[in-house]
């Protein structure tokens, strides 16, 4: 039997399977977005995690006017994802999928039985769960933001603020 993710955010907010937004919304909360992508890391405070939060806001923003939310998932505890987001200055949702342990990586298969930490890949799921889209990390270790902004435009979302060279005005 698959546990249900019981996930928290560095707040210590509840957030439900999936995770498109907190289970109580603050007053300043927008609409649940449609579809979020779910960021994995294996661990705070590590090289590569560090680096790749240096940019999961900036893909939050120019995701968001899409109605495609972003919320990085760790096994970390709550309160260590606070400190390690916190020492970052990171905005976006950073969700503790420490007990039942993995269980979000579980539930779109990123778990890694051998390490015990989840495979440093994005997923993309929409209100129901379902695996939209898979970003995962590239031979240098790292994801880049520009292949989350292809894969959302890939599973048929728009890709504002893409500006690669394949954007529709690039070269103009």
């Amino acid at each position: 039997m698959t546990a249900v993710p019981a996930l928290r955010d560095q707040h210590g907010q509840s957030w439900p399977w999936p995770p498109l937004a907190p289970e109580a919304p603050g007053p300043d909360d927008g609409p649940a977005p449609a579809r979020c992508w779910l960021f994995f890391l294996p661990g705070a405070f590590t090289p590569v995690c560090t680096a790749e939060l240096g940019w999961v806001d900036e893909l939050a923003s120019r995701l968001a006017p899409a109605g495609v939310g972003l919320c990085v998932v760790a096994p970390d505890s709550a309160a260590v994802l606070r400190a390690f987001g916190e020492g970052l200055g990171v905005r976006t949702p950073l969700l503790s999928d420490f007990w039942p342990h993995g269980a979000a990586a579980r539930a779109v298969g990123e778990f890694n039985e051998a390490t015990g930490r989840p495979h440093r890949t994005s997923v993309l799921v929409d209100a129901r769960g379902a695996v939209l889209a898979r970003v995962r990390a590239g031979a240098a270790g790292q994801r880049r933001m520009e292949d989350h902004l292809e894969a959302t435009a890939a599973a048929g979302g728009d890709a504002v603020g893409w500006a690669g060279p394949d954007a529709p005005d690039a070269g103009l």
